[in-house]
């Protein structure tokens, strides 16, 4: 008798099913890739349409403060910032301004914004894995042009990492160490505390660990505070983002992408109620304080907040020849920056316009994707034999499927923007579950009503594929 699993229908059946598992595994395998590249092709630090200005101080260099003290607390929104003690007292030796950081507000890319003075738009800083130097010029870089000594202490070396030029002198410390007590001051010092960043992706900025590390700061801030005279020296404190009740930040939501930003001290105009100003206004505010001339990539035209910048120095600080050469300054970097936009668009417009005319070719690619994706199904429902309905009946179990799937993600992890995916302990275990659900629905569902493995193993595969089509666009 004839062996039926030697068959010629039996082997075109194993064929098949191999054949369907070997597809399925590289759809996986495919996405996975996918994925897990997704971050690192993000940055591109030699920027993006650049506007280099030169410019220089054309009067006499205003006497500058004793030391300079730039303070950016890693992971400090707005609302734990204002009741801070250490705070009220550099209001009341100048001004304090809400801040936004822009998006996105990760950590490395926002570095990059309070060291230029340009947007995360076109830095080309994305993420805080691009370990290389920024093409862009920072504050750092031109205060030690000018023959001032550059300290910073952190607990990563990622300042340096984007500014290899701009220090003289660079610490990574420990956490546990008092940044504010133990490292010497210079000219121009950076001190970059993260330890609230770390109770935050720990433990959420709702809990009592990150209400612990603010406290910290605030006596450690104090003590800093302590050692200097407001009469010679300057502080300007800052933050790079804030926290999200459970953790994690990167999206464009008040308490992670509004920061407190005080100028206090020398040169500074007291003022009780001052203005919001965006984070990619601190460098060239810096840089009037100091005498120093603007970075050179300074973003400059429509919300650019350099006026905000020309408000912050106190008139009898300065000589009126210096703080209106510094607005002619301004001038100079806005008509350069309109020049290039002009060129760019071959017609006078602003940053906006800009952005309108890059984004009218992606939503034509996006548009041509779908439509490759939509012709991609159609041969695929052809190939299998499948009628109109059945083709139309499983388009929309695909689509009910992502929807599920989207509306799950935003109800487990809170957004779809960068906060979600930025505390990556907590999304890498959670992800999964999170499409397994919808998916594992899909399946029961689709085995009650029809009981065909067969097109189960097919529709698995062609949702796969679609899945894979739209990260690919």
């Amino acid at each position: 008798m004839r062996d039926p699993t030697t068959s010629p229908a039996a082997s075109l059946h194993l064929l098949r099913r191999t054949s369907q598992l070997l597809v399925g595994l590289a759809l996986v395998a495919a996405g996975v890739w996918l994925g897990e590249g997704y971050i690192s092709r993000l940055p591109d630090h030699r920027g993006f349409f650049l506007v280099a200005v030169e410019d220089a101080v054309r009067t006499p260099t205003p006497p500058r403060p004793r030391h300079t003290v730039v303070i950016v607390v890693d992971g400090l929104g707005l609302a734990h910032a204002r009741p801070l003690r250490s705070v009220a007292r550099l209001a009341a030796a100048g001004q304090c301004r809400d801040t936004d950081v822009g998006a996105i507000s990760v950590s490395r890319p926002v570095y990059a914004v309070l060291s230029t003075g340009l947007e995360q738009d076109r830095t080309g800083a994305r993420n805080n894995d691009e370990t290389s130097p920024l093409a862009v010029e920072s504050i750092w870089e031109v205060a030690r042009e000018a023959g001032l000594t550059v300290s910073a202490a952190s607990d990563v070396a990622w300042w340096q990492q984007l500014f290899p030029r701009g220090f003289d002198d660079y610490r990574v410390i420990p956490e546990a160490d008092d940044y504010f007590a133990d490292v010497p001051l210079r000219d121009l010092t950076l001190l970059h505390p993260a330890y609230i960043d770390h109770a935050g992706h720990a433990h959420g900025s709702a809990s009592p660990a990150y209400a612990e590390a603010v406290a910290r700061v605030d006596r450690e801030l104090g003590t800093l505070l302590d050692r200097l005279d407001l009469t010679q020296d300057l502080v300007v404190l800052t933050a790079d983002h804030g926290h999200s009740a459970t953790g994690g930040h990167g999206g464009p939501t008040p308490e992670i992408a509004r920061v407190l930003t005080c100028f206090a001290g020398r040169g500074v105009a007291p003022k009780s109620e001052a203005a919001p100003l965006r984070a990619h206004a601190i460098a060239g505010s810096l840089a009037v304080l100091l005498g120093l001339r603007f970075p050179r990539h300074m973003r400059a035209g429509d919300d650019d907040d350099l006026d905000l910048a020309l408000e912050i120095p106190a008139t009898d600080a300065f000589s009126r020849a210096y703080l209106e050469d510094r607005r002619a300054a301004v001038d100079r970097f806005r008509d350069a920056n309109h020049a290039s936009i002009a060129t760019w668009l071959g017609r006078p417009g602003e940053w906006r316009d800009l952005h309108a005319a890059q984004r009218r070719p992606q939503w034509l690619r996006a548009g041509m994707a779908v439509a490759v994706i939509v012709a991609g199904f159609a041969l695929a429902a052809r190939l299998r034999r499948m009628t109109a309905r059945a083709a139309f009946g499983l388009a929309v179990s695909f689509l009910t499927v992502l929807g599920a799937t989207l509306l799950l993600h935003i109800l487990v992890l809170g957004s779809l923007d960068w906060t979600a995916i930025n505390t990556r302990a907590r999304y890498l275990v959670r992800a999964p579950m999170i499409c397994a659900v919808p998916a594992a629905l899909a399946i029961a569902l689709h085995a009650w009503r029809l009981r065909d493995g067969s097109r189960l193993v097919a529709d698995q595969l062609t949702f796969t594929a679609l899945a894979l089509a739209l990260s690919l666009a």
